[in-house]
């Protein structure tokens, strides 16, 4: 009994934070509520196709929760710019917080309340290596269509011109050798975390000076794009699988064995006894 009370509690705790969401959309979109009520649906369907169906592979569902930044700060820029003439910044944000409350609880069933989460976890095989599959490339290849697209679209909008086309285009091939080429995962990581951010505040610095401002969004969304392509076998007996190194094979250390239960209480004791007979041979002696 107290379990379901707990469930319907967390249930109603859920849906609540969503009408409160909802409430300031609408009190945020004001004149312009069926125009920004676009927006809000792409956001929350974006954000729960991303939990629900994407995050069954754990590189694509990094990728595209960095897309949710870059789509942010990507139509503030068009909200700036006037491009589109409504708003699409906060009702995209607003969307995508519902979308993943929605898609990433369990409703209804004996797990209601919980946060969903795989049933299968994916694990290494016996060679260290993970499994494919055409589920796996169809996910992967539709996320960097999409952010292909998504790219592509803000170029359109914001500054189309050929430095926004070379940026997009050689930021493709960039993502895509950094997971394609055999480098060492320290190398690797390092210029994920490093090379991406430095790449987008030089080409928004560089933008703003000259009136390019889809210069970074576009290096940013190829740069992701290229990183789904280049990081999966699309070929092969391992059509659908993810190209090493992985994250989890760096070196770990080894843990301490411990002891059993019974080994220990055993020595605790032994020591009481050890203790008696010195004293009797100090004591003899």
């Amino acid at each position: 009994m107290l379990k379901k009370i707990d469930q319907w509690d967390v249930r109603i705790l859920y849906a609540g934070m969503i009408a409160l969401m909802l409430a300031v959309f609408v009190w945020f979109a004001g004149d312009r509520l069926l125009e920004a009520s676009v927006f809000l649906s792409v956001g929350a369907v974006y954000a729960f196709l991303v939990v629900r169906v994407v995050s069954r592979s754990f590189r694509a569902f990094t990728v595209m929760l960095w897309s949710f930044l870059l789509n942010y700060w990507m139509l503030i820029s068009l909200d700036v710019d006037g491009a589109l003439d409504i708003p699409a910044a906060g009702p995209w944000f607003i969307g995508f917080m519902v979308g993943s409350i929605a898609g990433g609880y369990i409703w209804s069933g004996p797990g209601a309340g919980r946060e969903r989460t795989q049933t299968r976890p994916r694990r290494p095989d016996a060679d260290g290596k993970f499994s494919g599959g055409w589920r796996l490339a169809l996910i992967n290849a539709a996320c960097a269509l999409v952010l292909f697209g998504i790219g592509t679209a803000q170029l359109v909008l914001l500054s189309p011109t050929a430095p926004a086309v070379a940026a997009l285009v050689v930021a493709v091939i960039a993502g895509w050798a950094l997971f394609r080429l055999p480098l060492p995962l320290e190398i690797r990581n390092g210029l994920l975390r490093l090379g991406l951010p430095v790449v987008w505040f030089a080409l928004a610095f560089v933008g703003g000076a000259t009136d390019q401002m889809a210069l970074p969004h576009a290096s940013a969304y190829g740069a992701l794009a290229g990183i789904l392509i280049g990081g999966r076998y699309w070929s092969g007996p391992q059509f659908g699988a993810p190209r090493p190194p992985f994250n989890g094979q760096g070196r770990r250390r080894r843990r301490r064995k411990r002891r059993p239960k019974q080994q220990k209480q055993t020595q605790r004791r032994s020591r009481p006894a050890v203790a008696a007979a010195r004293e009797k041979q100090a004591k003899d002696r």
